[in-house]
């Protein structure tokens, strides 16, 4: 696949994970809902998606063996905002809390995405 692809795909998932975030935090700790289901499910697919583009886009820099810091610092964001549900099912009151917290990580996901500084 194109660098292109693998980039629309990136960001495609970045947009599921997000959203299925501020939809889980939304609904707090109801255990019931078919939309906590739901949106749980989207945040494993769109995971997914994240990764195996963002490696993708690796594979299409050509960055084969050791990885730059900048890419360890943003598979730590991504598991930080992929290991985000079990608070926001155990301690629902931080949800407005993440509300502040998750842009702020995506957003300095995305800078080092653009600038690689390190």
């Amino acid at each position: 696949m194109s660098y292109e692809l693998y980039r629309v795909l990136h960001i495609i998932g970045i947009v599921l994970l997000f959203t299925s975030l501020g939809a889980l935090a939304a609904i707090g700790g109801r255990t019931d809902d078919r939309l906590r289901r739901f949106a749980a499910i989207i945040h494993g697919v769109a995971v997914a998606v994240i990764l195996i583009a963002g490696f993708g886009l690796l594979a299409r820099l050509e960055m084969f063996g050791g990885f730059p810091a900048w890419i360890w610092i943003k598979l730590g964001i991504w598991l930080t905002l992929t290991l985000a549900v079990l608070p926001l099912r155990r301690k629902s009151e931080f949800a407005s809390w993440f509300f502040l917290l998750f842009p702020l990580l995506g957003g300095i996901a995305a800078w080092l995405a653009v600038y690689k500084p390190f």
